[in-house]
């Protein structure tokens, strides 16, 4: 019955787990995403009526869907498709997924001109990618965070949130996002009137990285920006900067011939400064870059010596700025007053979101309090088990232990039997020839046969070889496999060391002198590739044991 319990208990825990897809095409777009988002979007498509499949699958569909539209710069309408998967990772344990949801989610609004819900996706975006090492991911949301701000105006926070997107694209070593990341750096340093140095660092930082990256696209507008900045300070340079943006930004060029026929008006160099100026004032009144041609075409009329004219477009020039510098600072009021609203909801929520959550966190104690128990009375018993167990190989033990012992003393009984009967039997030969030698003749035999039963013999050295050699688990033979010189005079000296017998025993054994038998350990010692001072005996004890 407990078994069954906890069966069930089980199974309802892990289907409330949410899974990611199984789903072999969602898989296989996830995988070439990056790389071929338009392979990716028709992989996609090929799955007809989506929403019918599970919803896990559908969840993943919409995730990856949305995500490559947004890659290929496909208009929304809404934001529905996201929010299926925002909905179904939310509170999950999957939380790349969860992350990316809604990193999509605010892109999509922030598409559709809904600023406020796009800073809160990109929030909640980067609260759930903290639990996780998804690097890209990460610096893609605080430059996104980064970007609102800027559009707001608020700079400083702006650059905060760049310079973490920076962090975190050098992190994942991703140098292509790292260039986006050191532009808008330099852009908000201008903005913030940072020194012209550190401005300048970080747009070359930029310029370098898109370069090593192949992203033309920003070292070309990288360039042309550098142009813009450089172009009260570095004419020549700024004006080969500037007509690389306009030749690669064709739709940009108004905005480049305002600057363009500035630089060409300060070089005296009127009639490229006549040709962009053109271009320049055709813009609209609007334009931020309008100050800029009519100051241009003030220093034209001066280089005519039209002073009146000059004058007139200076003084519409001024008038201008001023207007900008109003409707500026009465949207920077504007945008604080925005701000404030929006923080006092922030703090409305914060609260709200507290109150929900200790509900949750109440429901997930209970919870947890039971798996608790369960896991606490499911360790008591797996230890019961455990101990009885223990106990049983203990016993076992204990068994093979005995029997082992009583096997040992019976052996040594049997051998202590044999020698015993030897002992016996070399007593009764000694006395009978002791009570019956007559001759010479009996003595020399008997002798003879002490001799051949309890010495050893020159024909008995290899047995005697292989027995020691057996002993010490085959060393011997290894040990002369390896050494090709060694001889088997040279083995009987080896397995006299291995036996630990001294110097003037080996020379009784083998017949010779103490000169004789050094020598042979000499001859030893070369054909093992030893030195002269090396111990034999330490070696030979060394390589039988294994040390």
């Amino acid at each position: 019955m407990k078994i069954y319990i906890v069966f069930c208990f089980s199974i309802i825990f892990f289907s409330c787990q949410r899974h990611y897809t199984d789903n072999k095409v969602i898989l296989e777009a996830e995988k070439i995403l990056d790389n071929s988002p338009d392979s990716a979007y028709n992989l996609l498509n090929s799955i007809h009526n989506p929403q019918k499949l599970s919803t896990a699958d559908y969840a993943a569909w919409c995730l990856q869907y949305t995500h490559a539209c947004y890659k290929l710069q496909k208009e929304f309408t809404s934001d529905s498709i996201i929010r299926v998967s925002v909905k179904y990772y939310r509170n999950s344990k999957l939380k790349k997924q969860s992350g990316t949801a809604y990193y999509l989610l605010g892109c999509v609004t922030e598409l559709l001109c809904k600023k406020k819900e796009a800073m809160e996706a990109y929030k909640e975006a980067e609260n759930v990618l903290s639990h996780t090492n998804n690097n890209k991911l990460k610096g893609l949301v605080q430059f996104s965070l980064g970007y609102l701000c800027m559009e707001e105006e608020t700079y400083n926070k702006s650059l905060f949130y760049f310079k973490k997107s920076l962090h975190y694209f050098n992190q994942s070593k991703n140098i292509k996002y790292a260039a986006y990341s050191y532009r808008e750096i330099s852009k908000m340093y201008n903005q913030l009137d940072y020194p012209f140095d550190s401005v300048m660092y970080y747009s070359n930082l930029a310029l370098k990285t898109s370069k090593a990256a192949g992203d033309s696209t920003n070292y070309y507008y990288i360039l042309a920006n550098q142009g813009k900045l450089l172009y009260t300070k570095d004419y020549y340079q700024s004006k080969e900067c500037l007509l690389k943006g306009f030749r690669f930004f064709p739709n940009q060029r108004y905005s480049y011939s305002a600057y363009l026929a500035y630089i060409y008006s300060k070089i005296y160099n009127m009639d490229s400064a006549n040709y962009y100026l053109k271009l320049s004032l055709s813009e609209p009144e609007s334009s931020p870059y309008k100050v800029i041609g009519l100051h241009a075409a003030a220093l034209i009329a001066e280089s005519r010596n039209d002073y009146k004219k000059a004058y007139k477009y200076l003084e519409k020039s001024y008038v201008l700025r001023d207007s900008n510098f109003k409707q500026n600072l009465i949207s920077k009021l504007h945008i604080i007053d925005k701000q404030y609203d929006f923080t006092q909801k922030e703090i409305e929520n914060k609260s709200l979101k507290i109150a929900n959550q200790t509900k949750v966190i109440w429901i997930v104690s209970l919870a947890v309090s039971f798996l608790i128990v369960l896991v606490l009375f499911l360790l008591f018993r797996s230890r019961s088990k455990q101990k009885q167990a223990e106990d049983e190989m203990e016993k076992q033990r204990l068994t093979l232990e005995r029997e082992t012992i009583e096997t040992q003393n019976l052996q040594k009984r049997e051998l202590l039997k044999v020698k015993t009967q030897n002992k016996i039997e070399n007593t009764l030969a000694f006395n009978r020839l002791n009570k019956t030698l007559l001759a010479q003749g009996k003595m020399e035999l008997f002798l003879q046969e002490i001799t051949k039963q309890s010495t050893l013999s020159e024909k008995d050295w290899p047995n005697f070889i292989q027995e020691v050699d057996k002993l010490f688990e085959s060393r011997i033979s290894k040990l002369k496999t390896a050494f090709n010189a060694l001889t088997d005079s040279d083995c009987v000296v080896i397995a006299l060391i291995c036996l630990e017998i001294s110097i003037p025993d080996s020379c009784l054994l083998l017949n010779m002198n103490k000169n004789t038998l050094y020598n042979r350990r000499k001859t030893i010692k070369l054909r093992l590739g030893l030195d002269a001072d090396t111990d034999l005996d330490k070696w030979i004890d060394d390589y039988m044991t294994n040390k």
